[in-house]
């Protein structure tokens, strides 16, 4: 296969598994495409100068390695200037001439705080001649899809920081969802309802601690284990919070979700299907 800059890294993967620890072995951030799940989330969307940059290493230095288990790399086509300018133009012409309310969210996760009904409601406020810019440290991936199943438009960029900047602007067709509404995703039960929930559960129940990971880590981890969840098993988790970004993923897949909200760091999710 002849890869180049421009090559997406879902596509070197699917060509060769060995490029997952070739790509790992350069920086510690890419050994988060070890976890199937983040794999799918990140490779698709990301190219290998995209990801040179977050890794802080060269697209060349990149292929040269992916070279090493049998790739035919293409030099010349890795411009790293005349992809930036493209990326600049894609950029451009996405924004045009609207004004960019623009929302750093790094500060709140910072803090452990959840920014999506924050961003929900930012993107409510938005005039016509409006978009969002969301700023944030990897690609709000549930956000994007909640946000293009209403109509939104949405454009990531990478700086050359590796931060994300995430941009959403009204479609045509722009509808209200009752997903707004997180409540609406699970049912909230006592701790008394809760325990019966799993004492009543007649198969195997995993259990989950998410409470000490990083964002996006709780979300990727309860997704990871619905992925493999069998029939005869569910799903216990420990959390710190209501996971808002889970909810609306949970939802297409036909799942019964149970919360028992404690208190603000104790919260108890419970998932079958």
């Amino acid at each position: 296969m002849k890869i180049d800059g421009n090559t997406k890294i879902s596509k070197i993967i699917k060509e060769n598994s060995e490029a997952i620890e070739v790509i790992a072995s350069l920086n510690h951030h890419f050994t988060k495409l070890r976890n199937p799940i983040l794999r799918r989330v990140l490779a698709p969307r990301v190219n290998v100068r995209e990801a040179a940059k977050i890794g802080k290493v060269t697209p060349e230095l990149m292929l040269e390695k992916l070279a090493e288990i049998g790739f035919e790399v293409d030099y010349a086509a890795n411009n790293t200037a005349e992809t930036t300018i493209d990326t600049s133009a894609e950029q451009a012409a996405f924004i045009g001439k609207m004004e960019v309310v623009a929302i750093d969210v790094r500060p709140y996760l910072d803090r452990n705080e959840d920014p999506l009904l924050l961003l929900q409601n930012e993107l409510k406020k938005l005039s016509d001649n409006q978009l969002l810019e969301v700023i944030i440290n990897f690609e709000p991936i549930p956000l994007i899809h909640l946000q293009e199943k209403k109509g939104y438009k949405t454009l990531t960029i990478i700086d050359d920081e590796g931060v994300y900047h995430t941009y959403f602007k009204a479609g045509e067709k722009v509808e209200a969802s009752s997903n707004d509404n997180p409540e609406e995703l699970y049912q909230k039960v006592s701790t008394e309802e809760y325990e019966k929930l799993l004492a009543d559960f007649p198969g195997e129940i995993i259990t989950l601690d998410v409470r000490m990971l990083e964002m996006p880590g709780p979300m990727i981890a309860v997704l990871e284990a619905v992925e493999n969840l069998q029939d005869n098993q569910a799903i216990k988790v420990f959390h710190k919070k209501i996971p808002q970004h889970l909810l609306p993923e949970l939802q297409p897949k036909k799942l019964k979700v149970y919360i028992d909200y404690i208190e603000e760091g104790n919260v108890m999710i419970f998932i079958k299907k």
